[in-house]
């Protein structure tokens, strides 16, 4: 293959990369399209070894932000098979390991390797960005539709297009930020537009009734305005948490009681003893990854089939050391993008990572409360990761 056919391929396999990224931004909330979700993802895949292949003396190492990272990714992934020996259920477990665990860290491989090409044009990366921004469009208005249909709340606890009510949740976790950040790095014209979106979105995460994605986004708010609004951040948060306070007294005392009490918090509660019960028999390994080893383990406990806690249940399925090498790769991740943020001067770089850093901080808020990690919810997760070290790449060559 001559030179001029081969960077010709190279060009084509990078924006085929760059498509199948953004197309899997926007399809994977929605339930349903696996097929295209498979095509997407295998396309993903043969463009970065087609750049690999042709392009191998330009195709980006690791860089070194991101190295330790990538050791402890490693590490999680040998782990979990050590992990098998005391799985309930190895062959459960070991599925879990290769389709779900398995893909969430290859997309994030994917993500920086295809967007590591091309990040020095942060314009390309808000596009790449945008497929979220249609999505939730989708979602916030159709979710608003739902509610109106029945307005009632906790009965009609809204879901999209995502086939279940906590999923929608942390979608518009994931995806609020971004919007947000990027309405600030648009034009005028699109800035106002991009802001419209919010009080649907917002308002449709109020009707999906999950009190975790309440307090995840208060969280994320305050991020936000402690990084780009910094002359008024003490009055805003301080303003954000007197009205969250009066609102949950209001709701307390009245008939939106059930607002702030669902009553779901007893067998959460039971659910945490059973998972340390768990943890204190199999401390070093866990009884093998996967969301559903908990029920597997107590398969006559019906209310609930998990501990509704990240980390409690990356101990009940990976053991202590699990949870340590997991707590490691979330503290790198941290320190990488609080460093990057702090020390960016380009601002549109800078809100695209402080967007990304939300919306892990947002995640991360929402799943100490419950579980949405396994499946597309942790793919989303590692994917906005991968593009942000490839913003940080860019940004340290620059």
């Amino acid at each position: 293959m001559n030179t001029i056919n081969k960077s010709k391929t190279v060009y084509y396999s990078q924006r085929m990369g760059a498509i199948s990224i953004a197309g899997l931004l926007f399809v994977l909330p929605f339930t349903e399209i696996n097929t295209i979700k498979e095509v997407l993802f295998i396309t993903a895949i043969l463009s970065f070894l087609s750049i690999k292949l042709l392009n191998r003396d330009n195709v980006r190492a690791a860089s070194p932000s991101n190295r330790p990272l990538n050791i402890f990714i490693a590490l999680s992934f040998v782990w979990g098979f050590i992990a098998l020996s005391n799985a309930i259920d190895p062959g459960y477990s070991l599925n879990e390991l290769i389709f779900k665990m398995s893909r969430q860290y290859i997309l994030y491989f994917l993500s920086f390797y295809i967007v590591s090409e091309l990040s020095s044009d942060t314009g390309y990366v808000k596009k790449l960005l945008l497929p979220i921004v249609f999505a939730t469009i989708i979602m916030s208005v159709y979710a608003c539709f739902q509610f109106l249909q029945s307005p009632v709340f906790l009965q009609n606890r809204v879901t999209g297009f995502t086939g279940a009510f906590y999923r929608l949740a942390v979608f518009l976790i994931l995806s609020i930020p971004v919007v947000t950040v990027l309405a600030f790095a648009a034009r005028v014209w699109l800035k106002r537009a991009l802001l419209l979106i919010l009080p649907f979105s917002a308002g449709a995460l109020v009707f999906t009734s999950v009190r975790a994605a309440w307090i995840a986004l208060f969280i994320e708010a305050s991020i936000l305005v402690f990084i780009l609004f910094r002359k008024h951040r003490k009055s805003f948060i301080l303003g954000l948490t007197a009205l969250s306070l009066i609102f949950t007294f209001l709701a307390y005392n009245s008939k939106y009681k059930d607002l702030v009490v669902h009553g779901t918090e007893r067998p959460r509660l039971e659910a945490f003893e059973l998972s340390l019960d768990i943890i204190s028999k199999y401390p070093l390994t866990g009884i093998g990854y996967g969301k559903k080893t908990f029920s597997k383990y107590y398969p006559d406990v019906d209310k609930v089939s998990h501990s509704h806690n990240i980390f409690v249940n990356t101990a009940v399925e990976l053991g202590i050391t699990g949870l340590i090498i997991f707590i490691s790769m979330l503290v790198i991740v941290a320190k990488d993008f609080i460093k990057a943020i702090g020390r960016e001067t380009v601002i549109d770089r800078k809100l695209i990572l402080s967007g990304i850093f939300t919306s892990i901080a947002g995640f991360l808020t929402l799943n100490l409360f419950d579980y949405m990690y396994h499946g597309w919810p942790g793919q989303m997760f590692w994917m906005l990761i991968g593009i942000g070290y490839a913003l940080m790449r860019s940004s340290s060559e620059a």
